[in-house]
């Protein structure tokens, strides 16, 4: 099956293994300590026969820690995938950390060129800064309604923290928050009360 992994790579000096558990059952996981909440349902999801492309989103912080971040990211997936054998390819896609219009269009457009047509699409949001998660979700609605794209997996690493370590971490699914982002475009409705009442009536459903 070919497949489609997104993943945005921290700009933090440290990324900490964690052991994520999940309350979904459509998100499986090791049971193994990662850096990267994907891995751990890839583990679990990928086959022998699957066609993987990697699309690591990168933000290029001033100090370089996403160099080993992006690099502590493949090594891990290959470690997950050496006795799964499917078949990786995996890109990079950097840019500088700015929060301007141009970054983002020149992001969205790099994300879009690297998507095939038909692929199955997941995606790891738990990293990267917030304008990140905009510029993606825009990419997967495209991907979605114009590449004949299926969106299976928007994944988080959920955690609380005590004295600055992670704890019960978990995985979770970040598909409704992405479908909730374009609820508002199925609405006509003639006043601002009908459409209230549409709105709620949608999120009831």
């Amino acid at each position: 099956m070919k497949k489609t992994v997104l993943c945005n790579i921290p700009m933090k000096e440290k990324v900490d293994f964690s052991v994520y558990t999940s309350d979904d059952q459509s998100l499986p996981v090791s049971g193994k300590a990662v850096r990267y909440p994907i891995n751990s349902f890839l583990a679990e999801t990928i086959r022998p026969d699957d066609e993987i492309k990697v699309i690591l989103l990168v933000k290029k912080d001033q100090y370089g820690h996403y160099e080993k971040n992006t690099e502590d990211f493949c090594a891990e997936l290959n470690s997950v995938n050496a006795s799964i054998g499917a078949t990786l390819d995996i890109n990079i896609i950097d840019t500088e950390f700015e929060e301007t219009k141009a970054t983002h269009e020149y992001l969205l457009g790099q994300i879009v060129d690297c998507l095939d047509t038909g692929t199955h699409i997941l995606a790891d949001t738990t990293y990267g800064p917030k304008d990140l998660l905009v510029v993606l979700f825009t990419a997967l609605h495209f991907a979605e309604n114009f590449l004949d794209c299926s969106i299976d997996s928007i994944v988080y690493g959920q955690a609380s923290f005590v004295d600055g370590q992670a704890v019960n971490t978990k995985i979770c699914d970040m598909v409704p928050l992405y479908c909730l982002s374009t609820i508002t475009n199925t609405l006509h409705c003639s006043t601002p009360d009908k459409a209230k009442k549409m709105l709620k009536a949608l999120l009831s459903l």
